[in-house]
């Protein structure tokens, strides 16, 4: 397996986490083609039943300037799923709005389920 991060930006602006880039990694992992998945939702990739808790987190981090850590359970496109440490980051323009993310993830081998969350830090559930 690869030591390269995978890496994705996706927008803050409506439609909301839109997949703006993906990394060759990103593409690796998850077995698919840039045209695939940019203009698509992040979301599709977790699980049904986090993504509204997913959703909401990372709301958050939009509108508070917050860096997102979190572990978290991955479906690929085959059906199996992964577990991902994550690292969302705002990028902000010249006026200091954010107008995306830049989520850096590293695969783990770790499938532990009480660690499969989505936490800001400071924030608590």
């Amino acid at each position: 397996m690869s030591k390269a991060p995978i890496m994705v930006t996706y927008y803050a602006d409506p439609p909301v986490f839109t997949r703006g880039s993906v990394n060759d990694e990103y593409c690796r992992f998850f077995d698919v083609i840039p045209e695939q998945v940019i203009g698509r939702s992040c979301l599709e990739t977790v699980p049904e039943n986090n993504r509204e808790q997913v959703h909401k987190k990372i709301e958050y981090c939009i509108q508070n300037d917050a860096v997102l850590i979190s572990i978290e359970s991955v479906i690929k496109p085959n059906g199996t799923i992964s577990v991902i440490r994550w690292v969302d980051v705002p990028v902000k323009d010249r006026t200091g709005k954010i107008i995306k993310m830049l989520a850096i993830g590293s695969p783990m081998r770790d499938r532990r389920k009480n660690s499969d969350r989505r936490q800001p830090i400071g924030i608590e559930d």
